[in-house]
């Protein structure tokens, strides 16, 4: 074991203990260097990094090593520029200054045997192969010849042993290994069906909207889209001086975003870039909202936090195109709680191609690469807990190939709450002493006291999500 300090207190502390212990400890140092990293997590390298030692503090922290007899101790130079590098570039340079860093500490009698090349091996989420934060220019392939040759070459250059190599890329081994299955049970949608006026005579507003619809085209787009907001806000203002009945306003909504469905149609039948600007935005107005039986802040935390993208697709239905643009929004009363934002070959999408839910039929997303930080960063906002976990593993000699060899509960109701400092048994014993004193006071049944009690304590084994079925 080796024990990697990134501060003097910490070298000065193991070098004390090591003493009053009588062992002789193997020491690392973190070396912070200049090159930084990139993408979302780029601040955890450069010289304003809050880890490791400058040089001046490497050369200090050999100083406290050998003053305390213990110079034969130091054995590993560690870096770390940060999670998720999307450019290979920056994976070199790093790995050249590192290895600088070791070849003159060898070069001065320090028997430093191993170069720690941190983290920083990234996913390509997207698919793009390129420098975006969520993907990256190289293969694994790459990155490990990379590695190997620019350590070599200094080392070679600087004529000192090649050092053991160790890589700590957390990320890029375990993020397949999990992936994400929420359920969406609801949506949220811009022209939902609207029945007929029940008034005789149509409202002017009305009658105007009508006639635009019937009479947009591909050539007044815009000034199309320009007269269905004067409406709109010619409606809204009827409705704060009490002028505009609900039905009235109601019809309006719904024509509003009908004609502005037909305007959006109409662009694929022209030039992309002939289309008005603010036609263009109309794609993410109109998109619709699964609603998902998750929280983005237990189970998806670096997309709220950190804008970090996952591949996100339907689990079946494949044999059936999509025909909805939508975004997903969960179920906790946090209007932050969404993912309005996706991967993409070329940019990142706003809306995510879906289908329509069925009635009483299940509709299941799977949100893939979730492996590397999601599943043990999630926190409890909103008091939602663990997601239930299945461990299936492949196997060539199932009929279906593969087998589930575990499944795991997620937290319950009780189990969070007693996170909280709420003790299940005092709660049941209060509700208790409520419902026999409403029993005494014939405010309930006994039957019906019991049944309450029952349900309540029932309730509180049932696990923080929706229950369907």
């Amino acid at each position: 074991m080796i024990l990697i300090a990134e501060k003097l207190s910490e070298v000065r502390a193991i070098t004390r203990i090591a003493k009053e212990m009588n062992v002789e400890p193997y020491i690392g140092l973190r070396v912070r260097l200049v090159t930084k990293g990139a993408g979302k997590w780029a601040t955890s390298g450069g010289e304003h990094a809050k880890f490791g030692l400058s040089t001046s503090e490497i050369l200090t922290a050999t100083d406290i090593m050998r003053d305390a007899g213990m110079s034969q101790a130091f054995k590993l130079i560690h870096f770390h520029i940060g999670s998720q590098v999307p450019d290979i570039l920056i994976v070199k340079r790093a790995v050249r200054e590192a290895a600088r860093y070791y070849a003159k500490l060898r070069k001065m009698g320090h028997p430093v045997e191993y170069l720690d090349v941190g983290g920083g091996l990234a996913i390509d989420y997207d698919g793009s192969r390129s420098t975006f934060h969520s993907s990256m220019n190289y293969t694994v392939d790459e990155y490990a010849r990379d590695v190997v040759y620019n350590i070599t070459d200094v080392c070679d250059d600087e004529r000192v042993p090649h050092p053991d190599i160790v890589s700590e890329s957390g990320r890029a081994i375990v993020a397949h290994h999990s992936v994400l299955v929420v359920e969406a049970f609801g949506s949220i949608e811009k022209t939902p069906s609207m029945p007929a006026p029940v008034h005789t005579e149509q409202h002017k507003l009305t009658r105007d909207l009508e006639h635009i619809h019937d009479h947009v085209t591909t050539q007044n787009l815009s000034e199309t889209w320009h007269d269905l907001l004067q409406i709109k806000e010619e409606a809204q203002k009827m409705f704060d001086v009490g002028v505009l009945d609900l039905n009235v306003k109601a019809r309006v909504e719904t024509m509003f975003w009908e004609i502005a469905e037909k305007l959006q149609r109409l662009t694929k039948d022209i030039d992309p870039s002939e289309v008005p600007e603010d036609i263009v935005e109309l794609k993410n107005q109109l998109a619709d909202q699964h609603i998902c039986n998750f929280s983005v802040f237990q189970s998806l935390l670096d997309h709220w936090a950190l804008g970090a993208l996952f591949p996100i697709v339907p689990v079946h239905r494949l044999h059936e195109q999509p025909n909805m643009a939508s975004t997903l929004v969960d179920i906790t009363c946090d209007s932050d709680g969404k993912v309005s934002k996706f991967i993409d070959l070329n940019d990142v999408r706003d809306t995510l191609p879906l289908h329509t839910i069925k009635v009483d039929e299940p509709y299941y997303l799977g949100i893939f690469l979730t492996g590397a930080y999601q599943d043990i960063m999630g926190d409890l906002h909103n008091l939602f807990g663990r997601v239930n976990e299945v461990h299936v593993f492949l196997d060539d000699d199932e009929e279906s190939g593969y087998y589930i060899e575990e499944t795991i509960a997620g937290h319950t109701i009780q189990e969070v709450l007693g996170m909280t400092q709420y003790d299940a048994r005092d709660l049941i014993s209060k509700v208790k002493a409520q419902v026999d004193s409403a029993i005494k006071q014939d405010k309930l049944k006994p039957t019906e006291g019991m049944r309450l009690l029952a349900d309540y304590e029932r309730g509180l084994k049932a696990q923080t999500y929706l229950s369907f079925g």
